[in-house]
């Protein structure tokens, strides 16, 4: 976070009044703002309530909340900065009425017990005043045709408009009187309350002529009704409050949905419904009967190892039927944010790396998954267009031909381009009440080439990812400083959350078990060095199990990302098909001592590390160095153990390169066949010290089919 000078000055100055003459727009007529005033030494909440005539409203709807409070504070070694987009009275009042007067709401009056502010709900409040503030201080230099991050865990856009070259947010809220910096942020003043959809994702499609091809397969599929939810019950008894750490108390449900608009469907030969259906037997029919070495037949595992015959009928709600299955698969049970589609932080750009980023979601076609690829780069001459991709093909994807420079992806002829992807137009999403909708730019299939191309490389995912609830309550991708006023004010740098808050997680032992996340620093502050910067870790005397994601049939190995901590601990894993079922648990792997690299980030002398072949690949003039640590990793890997990725840099600090520092290693947990089902790996302490502060750290889970990890013809890359 930038502080400039003159700010920092009018932490120490005098209040002396000026007068800041703001041209306001029409909207504004019932109220007189010809003449705001803002005060050396102000705070935004100070600016609102000495433009009392002009905020008072929204200033009514910060203090039901309490973040009047977190907008007046600053000093005392803070260094938290806020944006603050506030509406006028007449702004607030237009808005409660459309509220009140809405007739197409899920909720009467959209909760509304009266017209105006006295009838507002709490949680009402709470939505608006979140989502006019931003957690870092943005000025209108750094806004324009970006997508903002709210404290309320959605996001808005924002774009010049033509007509006036007024600052737009969400197409509605136009800055009139912009870059009001206060000594904790800055204010910009809007014409509108900056408006977020109230409707579902199913409402915002149904109102969508683009759409109205997708949508009458949802709704004749009966997939509507699975789209309703919006908030889990938490009944487990809260974890104890920690300093540092925030505890969510409620769990937003969403859900995420890619969608063909009709023009994409006609360039594709469907003209309607009737022709979708006849697409789709063509797509689905044959998926899980044949052969499943032809490549137009017995491709989904799933269904074939469970004998679900797919059917080509009139039956759409039936699950097995191929539009059911063609639906399901544009759709995920998570909330998911454009910006962390394929989350870019911590991303090496170097050493022969692309820099594209990538992950995998499962989706609602059972046990399957998609990839959502980032090209960042375009190539003319290699036919690349940058972009965010679903199922981006490339053929012999993590593997490399370029040994000994091992810092190469390899030779461009070894990874020929199969299928560009199926392009997700991220400049047009949709942001309903409970996710979103992004339109995209060909005809998204689970066909053979996803399992037999797209998913046989190796599968890297993120913990975070496996759990949905972590993108849906908006807390992929946040900073610290955008944390903080969630807490309250008070410094938080974690997430300790409520044990029954995942669906992907089954704790054993109750509150014994304490389950974090870290966030991602704030801008201009120290990163951990972690894959996307942030990680599911918890404490305790720990015993859980979380679900894995469902991966096509096949011989992998499975590891694991191992952080070396002092503050670690020892655990026995396990793996299974039924959390309730202990005895279905098998331990794999002997138990795993996380302290084994004992100091610091370069102490490659720890004893331990020395026998399993870890040694210093950045020694000038030593072996290890000349090629780059490929002998040494062939000796860790009798070990099962392996380095940490090439790809994982600290974005603070472009010399901390997890690849090369002791803490960060991973282990092989085991090489087996997988079904494309459902497997749990359960995690245990088996230190009986009483030590409440052993930790244990989800980076990433890797599968790596065993014709990858061991391909006779190529290495797989560093990356």
């Amino acid at each position: 976070m930038k502080i400039n000078i003159f700010k920092s000055l009018l932490k120490f100055a005098g209040v002396i009044a000026f007068p800041a003459c703001i041209a306001m727009s029409s909207c504004s007529e019932d109220i007189d703002e010809s003449n705001l005033y803002t005060f050396t030494g102000q705070t935004i909440e100070d600016f609102l309530v000495s433009n009392d005539t002009a905020f008072s409203s929204f200033n009514y709807i910060l203090k039901r909340v309490g973040y009047d409070r977190i907008l007046s504070s600053y000093g005392s070694g803070s260094q938290e900065y806020y944006t603050c987009f506030a509406p006028n009275n007449a702004a607030v009042e237009r808005y409660l009425d459309s509220l009140y007067n809405d007739t197409e709401s899920d909720f009467e009056h959209n909760g509304m017990t009266a017209p105006g502010l006295e009838g507002l709900n709490d949680s009402l409040c709470n939505d608006i005043a979140l989502f006019h503030v931003l957690g870092t201080e943005k000025l209108t230099i750094d806004m324009e045709g970006v997508t903002l991050r709210t404290l309320l865990g959605r996001t808005m856009t924002s774009a010049t408009r033509l007509t006036d070259g007024l600052l737009v947010l969400n197409d509605k809220a136009a800055i009139v009187s912009p870059d009001n910096e206060m000594v904790n942020g800055v204010v910009h003043v809007v014409d509108n309350v900056i408006p977020r959809s109230n409707k579902t994702v199913v409402k915002e499609l149904q109102n969508d002529e683009r759409f109205s091809i997708f949508y009458e397969a949802l709704e004749r599929t009966g997939l509507v009704d699975e789209l309703t939810e919006q908030e889990k019950i938490l009944t487990a008894e809260k974890p104890a409050p920690v300093d540092g750490y925030y505890t969510p108390t409620e769990c937003k449900v969403g859900y995420t949905i890619f969608a063909e608009t009709n023009d994409v469907f006609e360039k594709n030969g469907i003209d309607g419904f009737p022709a979708l259906v006849e697409h789709a037997k063509d797509w689905y029919g044959k998926a899980a009967t044949g052969d499943k070495r032809e490549a137009t037949q017995g491709w989904y595992d799933y269904y074939r190892n469970n004998n679900i015959t797919v059917s080509t009928g009139d039956d759409y709600e039936n699950p097995a039927n191929v539009l059911n299955m063609f639906v399901r698969y544009h759709i995920l049970k998570a909330a998911v944010a454009k910006e962390v589609l394929a989350w870019d932080h911590n991303t090496l750009n170097g050493h022969g790396y692309s820099g594209d980023v990538y992950d995998y979601y499962e989706t609602m076609l059972p046990k399957t998954l998609m990839k959502i690829w980032k090209v960042k780069r375009s190539n003319s001459s290699q036919g690349i267009v940058a972009g965010t991709y679903i199922n981006r093909y490339v053929e012999n994807n993590t593997l490399t031909d370029a040994i000994p420079t091992l810092e190469s992806m390899g030779s461009s002829s070894m990874h020929r381009v199969v299928y560009e992807g199926c392009k997700i137009n991220t400049g047009e999403f949709i942001a309903p009440l409970n996710g979103y909708i992004y339109p995209i730019e060909d005809v998204l299939l689970y066909d053979a080439q996803v399992p037999n191309g797209v998913l046989n490389e190796r599968i890297r995912i993120d913990a975070l990812t496996m759990l949905p609830e972590i993108s849906s309550n908006g807390f992929r991708g946040m900073r610290i400083n955008e944390l903080t006023p969630l807490n309250g004010g008070k410094g938080a740098g974690r997430i300790r959350f409520p044990i029954d808050f995942f669906d992907n997680v089954h704790v054993y032992n109750g509150n014994s078990t304490q389950i974090d996340m870290n966030v991602v620093t704030s801008v201009g502050g120290k990163d951990y060095t972690l894959y996307k910067g942030d990680s599911f870790q918890g404490m305790g005397i720990f015993d859980f199990a979380i679900k894995l994601p469902p991966v096509p049939d096949g011989l992998y190995e499975l590891r694991i990302n191992l952080d070396c901590m002092p503050h670690g601990t020892m655990l026995q894993y396990y793996l299974g098909t039924d959390p309730n079922d202990l005895s279905s648990m098998e331990a794999i792997d002997i138990p795993l001592d996380m302290r084994l690299a004992g100091g610091g980030a370069a102490d490659f002398d720890a004893e331990r590390l020395v026998e399993i072949g870890c040694v210093n690949i950045l020694e000038e003039g030593s072996d290890a160095a000349a090629d780059l640590g490929l002998e040494s990793d062939r000796v860790m890997r009798t070990h099962k153990y392996m380095r940490a990725p090439l790809c994982i840099v600290r974005e603070s600090d472009q010399s901390m390169i997890s690849r090369y520092i002791t803490h960060q290693l991973r282990r092989i947990l085991d090489t087996r066949d997988f079904k494309q089902q459902d497997y749990w790996l359960r995690l245990k302490t088996v230190l009986d010290d009483g030590n409440l502060e052993r930790k244990f750290q989800i980076d990433y889970i890797e599968f790596v089919p065993v014709n990858v990890a061991m391909n006779e013809r190529y290495l797989e890359d560093v990356y």
